[in-house]
């Protein structure tokens, strides 16, 4: 007797439907997947450049802190008009120094100012007393007058702060999307450890 393949228990119909069924859900997975994918990869984007921005905001702030405490808590010495004083290139050495806190980022695309200055009488604004720059940078103009950020100058009119400021040029990674290169920066104002003010000895 020959052999006969079994029957199956479901009708022709039936099978034929859910065949059907198996191909529908396929195709509206690839159409889900179609309008998911832009919308994951974007939000993996802004992720990977959030990510990316703060911690270089975070290494900005402190080379702006390294900068200033190096030059603050460095002694100085007395020049020929009795002032507290460092010379120009120990102002740089710094500069050079804090730079490196930016590691790994590039520090190729950060620039820093540190200036010393004076707290006016109304404790609000500050008259630049000296500036010098770095990596690019432009130094503030001799008795430039900047405002504090509120509150600093309470108390505090006539005293002196050495401000040290960092820009940092941030590209973000071409990814998905292109963004335009934003500058990140902070600013730290600290008072001088070793004498009440430090006068730059501008060539030496």
């Amino acid at each position: 007797m020959a052999n006969s393949r079994p029957r199956s228990p479901w009708p022709r119909w039936a099978i034929r439907r859910w065949r059907a069924f198996g191909g529908d859900a396929r195709a509206a997975a690839a159409v889900e997947a179609a309008l998911i994918l832009p919308s994951a990869l974007l939000l993996f984007a802004l992720l990977l450049y959030g990510a990316e921005g703060f911690a270089i905001q975070r290494k900005v702030t402190l080379t702006a802190r390294t900068v200033t405490d190096l030059i603050t808590q460095t002694t100085p010495f007395i020049n020929g008009s009795g002032q507290p004083s460092l010379n120009q290139s120990t102002i740089d050495d710094d500069l050079a120094v804090a730079s490196a806190v930016l590691a790994p980022y590039a520090a190729a695309n950060m620039s820093m100012v540190v200036s010393e200055v004076l707290v006016q009488s109304n404790a609000t604004t500050a008259k630049v007393q000296w500036s010098e720059p770095y990596n690019g940078a432009t130094a503030r103009p001799a008795n430039q007058v900047i405002t504090l950020p509120t509150g600093l100058g309470t108390g505090q009119a006539g005293n002196y702060f050495v401000l040290g400021e960092v820009y940092y040029n941030y590209t973000p990674l071409n990814f998905y999307m292109s963004l335009s290169a934003i500058t990140l920066s902070d600013s730290i104002y600290l008072t001088p450890r070793a004498s009440a003010s430090i006068a730059m000895n501008v060539g030496s």
